[in-house]
């Protein structure tokens, strides 16, 4: 038998069973939809019944699939509708799912993994992308306000690109940060605010470069349960940000813009030249003094009554707001693909102040074999923020201290005047710009190897490098220093953040009853930044991001010509090496039992304590799933949840463990001499935080009514603290963990959704949270005065809360001579003040945060609004005793709302006289020290932070346009401010020193500028 032969005996018997299969096989192709709105769904699973064949459906709801012969159903779900088995037609498959309450289906991003809410242990609120992209913010934290039960978002203030005070379920450190963990697709990125310190009144915020359009959602892990898994990095919260994948179906792109305009929310009034002058003469007489008051410098009162001048509308305008996306999502069965590109421009309505993100991304997900993915997850964000003077830097913060509606603003000439404050010469010729750039790019593998098994390996390195750039024009120059030319000064930084991990998670059911999850891992994180010992300065008449070619050869002469003072230096450097493991286990889909444990060793911490482990246990109980609730069919579902875990602090400077020698001002022998700067502590270690929660979700009346009430108490121990030290020993501070600490937030949550009305044409429901955190410190050996925030202005005090005001307390007018009366610490009325006699009189910490929401849809009309509250808690206006006190020697602006003083014997009024010296108050030292509870202020407010109106184009209103989704709207953020606060915008977010003055004293105002009240009118187009 020859070889042909035998081949074709060998291969017609399969050719022939071949062509049998494929006639016994048939194409079954169909749409599934959503029951209440008609609108098609995408991503859903379509699987032969009893196998496990099957595809997904494409962005029109539409699917092909190709089945046996002999196949006559299929199951259709997804995870945020009910699952439905259809029969096979002879005509197209059209299946319409009811939607299913989110509390049971949605899906939830936990660390290094997902889970269904309905089997999540622990306290996990989600806030979904287009909530974060939708509003217009300085950064996309500031979105989240209002938005989660026991989150606290302090939203920056009115400088372009500023950042957020984060706190999660209240704060328990001192001098280590407060601030939440950020994981970026499974990336721990740099956060830290205090790279640049507080440089020009302001705080760096890295996170500001982080495009809101990328994001899919954002998931915020709160109690011990769900943090548990990032062990000594939990304790104050992690925020999970997952951006978006492509999805099945056919190339489909969106297209958005907004276009808006950008002013203060509030601001704080002031009175004109002439009542300035009034004013202060009205003080000169008080005082005892005769004839015209002294004016500052040499200005004449003829010269000060010509001027008016308004600073405020000077150096304000009306800012633009100029959002542009572009982005692409396919999917085969092999390649999905998400695409983006932003281009973002904020103009703040403080003039020259602008931020500008340039973003793309492309995210990638691959399958090699049915075993083996490969994903890829690259980013590039980029923002230029054109810095302007601020605060106590100067320009909108002299508008509001030291720059006089008496003063000119230029000479008879036209040159500036420059003979006392004028921040318009600052704005225009002391430009700043700081450029941020943040490259993301991770790649993971997924291998199957046998069933249930899945080994993840993934790898990442987050690379940010930064310019802080300055250029002093040569008019400046002129008026400041000797020079003709202008100057240019850069002070740079980069750094590298590389993190890998490797996991191997398993799925075993040894029976219908039982489900584990068994998922095990190993990480690494190696961080490393660097810099100059001081700016690169140059002689020049354009700034360095003019002329980036003049920086590099000056840069680059650095290696081969030193310049004494200028030096590379390594900034930060610090190293994370983990192993965990988690275990899931699930009884009936009724009870949920989830094991942590968390071993890391971290290059932050002494010798003695390099390795920490970290435990956590939760349980979950769905109560409605037992056989006694069958009956009762108000309660939809009810499941109660609690967790116990210990969770840590490491968020802390690198290398303050060991011995930090200085080199000495005077030198030995012609050699420089060095000394102990500070001394090391090999015994540092990390914060422990110990964590209870319970909770109880419900789902009511129909799955119409859902929400959660929670219970929680988080006591923190070995408080890193950073406390002076005798003067004796010459050192400044050392870093120590405090043995006998404790620090205590304990607190209720309660959240709720209601659907008032729920069918194909008409939705409304209403919503909100609300949440009460008591804040104690429960032990501490240490003095009040050991540390302090803000300007000395807060304490820790036992049995307090963290952040205490300390202050003298002001009682009130003496309507006989108008002087002011105080208290002593034992509370009895003095006319002398007296330092001494400060008292714990206020705090930082509010008693209730929340927000609540209404959403209308009408056909393809949709409205929404949402309101964010405080209850409770202080400010303290630090700036405001040198306002009151603007008409003495201080000579500041005078806020209208002081005008309530005393002004004749019998006034009851309630502000003292007026005064051309501070010193003229019995027992005031000056002005600097006239800090009292006069300036303590009740921080509550209420605040219309977004409201928004759209209209959707649907396929059918859009007729022969090769158009698939069209949507108007317009949006409005902080456009009203309900506040019994006099000194403006209630919302404070001012510069902070360091992060102890940034957990003590959040709400210490300093001339901070208020936040954007926006109105943007957008579209968003799919085709």
């Amino acid at each position: 038998m020859n070889l042909k032969r035998l081949l074709g005996l060998f291969v017609l018997p399969l050719l022939l069973l071949s062509l049998h299969a494929q006639a016994q096989d048939k194409i079954v192709s169909g749409k599934v939809t959503d029951a209440k709105s008609g609108a098609p769904l995408d991503g859903v699973s379509v699987i032969v019944k009893g196998g496990t064949t099957g595809t997904q459906t494409a962005a029109d709801g539409t699917f092909t699939l190709k089945v046996s012969a002999g196949v006559t159903k299929l199951i259709i779900s997804s995870v945020s509708h009910s699952t439905r088995e259809v029969s096979i037609g002879s005509g197209g498959v059209q299946v319409a799912l009811e939607p299913t309450d989110p509390t049971l289906s949605e899906v939830i991003v936990v660390g290094y993994g997902v889970q269904r809410k309905r089997d999540v242990t622990g306290a996990i609120a989600k806030v979904k992308g287009d909530q974060i992209s939708a509003t217009p913010v300085p950064s996309f934290e500031a979105a989240l306000q209002g938005k989660a039960p026991g989150v606290q978002i302090i939203q920056g203030n009115g400088l372009a690109g500023s950042g957020s005070v984060v706190r999660i379920r209240g704060i328990g450190s001192i001098s280590a940060s407060g601030d939440p963990l950020y994981v970026v697709d499974g990336i721990p990125v740099i956060s830290d605010p205090f790279i640049r310190s507080n440089g020009g009144a302001m705080n760096q915020n890295p996170l500001s470069s982080i495009n809101p359009n990328d994001i899919e959602s954002i998931e915020i892990l709160k109690d011990a349960g769900a943090t548990g898994i990032y062990g000594s990095r939990g304790a104050n919260g992690v925020i999970i940000i997952t951006t978006k994948r492509g999805k099945s179906g056919k190339p489909s792109f969106t297209y958005s813009n907004k276009l808006g305009m950008a002013t203060y929310a509030k601001k704080p009034d002031f009175v004109n030249g002439p009542e300035w002058l009034q004013l202060r003469q009205e003080a000169w007489v008080n005082s005892g003094h005769t004839g015209q008051a002294t004016l500052p410098g040499t200005l004449t009162w003829a010269q000060a009554s010509q001027n008016n001048t308004d600073w405020w509308d000077l150096l304000t305008g009306t800012g633009f707001i100029n959002d542009h996306t572009l982005s692409m999502t396919q999917g085969t069965k092999k390649l999905k693909t998400f695409a983006n590109l932003t281009y973002s421009d904020d103009k703040g309505y403080i003039k020259s102040n602008a931020y500008t993100r340039l973003a793309a991304r492309l995210n990638m997900d691959y399958n090699i074999t049915d075993k083996l993915k490969v994903s890829l997850t690259s980013a590039y964000n980029r923002g230029v923020n054109k810095r302007v003077p601020a605060a106590w830097d100067g320009g909108i913060g002299d508008a509001m201290s030291s720059a006089l509606p008496i003063f000119p603003v230029y000479n008879a000439d036209g040159s500036y005047y420059s003979g006392l404050t004028n921040p318009v010469i600052k704005t225009n010729e002391n430009k700043r710009r700081e450029i941020d750039s943040r490259i993301l790019g991770g790649l993971g593998l997924e291998y199957q190897p046998i069933k249930n098994l899945f080994l993840r390996a993934n790898g990442a390195i987050e690379y940010t490098n930064s310019f802080a750039d300055e250029f002093q024009t040569a008019t400046w120059n002129k008026l400041y220093s000797n020079k003709t030319t202008g100057t240019a000064s850069r002070n740079p930084y980069w750094g590298s953040n590389i993190t890998a991990n490797f996991t191997a998670n398993y799925l075993w059911n040894p029976g219908k009853d039982h489900k584990f999850n068994f998922l095990a891992g190993t990480e690494m994180q190696d961080y490393q930044r660097k810099g100059y010992t001081a700016s690169i300065v140059k002689d020049m008449n354009q700034p360095f991001w003019q002329d980036p070619s003049a920086y590099r050869q000056l840069r680059d002469s650095l290696k081969s010509a030193p310049v004494p003072g200028i030096s590379e230096v390594s900034q930060e450097e610090f190293t994370f090496g983990s192993v965990f493991g988690r275990i899931n286990y699930t009884y009936k889909d009724r009870y949920s039992l989830q094991m942590i444990a968390r071993v890391d060793g971290s290059s932050k911490f002494g010798a003695n304590y390099k390795h920490g482990f970290f435990p956590a246990i939760s349980g979950a109980w769905t109560i409605s799933d037992e056989e006694f609730m069958k009956g009762i069919k108000e309660i939809n579902f009810l499941k109660l949840r609690a967790s116990y875990g210990v969770v840590g602090n490491a968020n802390i400077p690198s290398g303050v463990y060991y011995d930090n020698y200085r080199v000495g001002s005077n030198n030995y022998n012609g050699n420089p001499t060095l000394y102990l700067n500070a001394p090391g502590n090999p015994d540092l270690k990390w914060e422990t935080m110990r964590n209870v929660d319970i909770a109880l979700e419900f789902a009511l009346l129909g799955n119409r009514l859902t929400g959660e009430v929670a219970y929680y108490h988080k006591a923190t121990t070995d408080i890193l603290l950073q406390p002076g030290v005798q003067p004796s020993t010459g050192y400044p501070t050392i870093w120590r963990n405090l043995s006998n600490s404790k620090i205590l937030n304990e607190g209720l949550e309660f959240s709720a959704n209601y659907k008032i009305i729920d069918n194909k044409q008409v939705r409304w429901s209403i919503g909100g949270n609300i949440a009460k955190n008591r804040n104690e410190v429960l032990e501490y050996e240490l003095g009040p005065d050991a540390v302090s925030g803000g300007t000395n202005d807060t304490r820790i005090v036992k049995g307090l809360p963290i952040g205490v005001n300390y202050l003298v307390r002001y009682y009130g007018v003496d309507a006989a001579d108008g002087l002011p009366i105080w208290l002593d610490k034992n509370g009895k009325q003095t006319k002398t003040f007296s330092l001494d006699n400060r008292v714990y009189a206020g705090s930082v910490m509010p008693d209730y945060i929340g927000g609540f929401n209404t959403a209308v849809s009408y056909k393809n009309f949709d409205f929404s609004a949402l309101f964010s509250f405080v209850i409770g808690g202080n400010i303290y206006e630090n700036s405001a005793k040198y306002q009151f006190l603007g008409v003495s020697k201080k000579f500041w602006n005078f806020r209208k709302d002081f005008l309530d003083r005393w002004t004749r014997p019998g006034d009851d009024a309630k502000y003292p006289k007026l005064v051309a010296d501070a010193a003229d108050y019995p027992g005031v030292p000056s002005e600097d020290q006239f800090n009292s509870t006069m300036f303590l202020r009740s921080a509550s407010y209420m605040r219309l932070r977004e409201m928004t109106i759209a209209y959707r184009f649907t396929k059918s209103t859009l007729g022969k346009l090769p158009l698939k989704d069209l949507r108007l709207f317009v949006t409005g953020t902080n456009l009203l401010t309900f506040s019994k606060f006099p000194g403006g915008d209630p919302e404070i977010t001012r510069d902070f020193e360091n992060a102890q003055d940034r957990n003590l004293s959040p709400n210490i105002t300093y001339l901070t500028a208020p936040t954007q009240k926006t109105v943007v009118f957008g579209l968003t187009v799919s085709f």
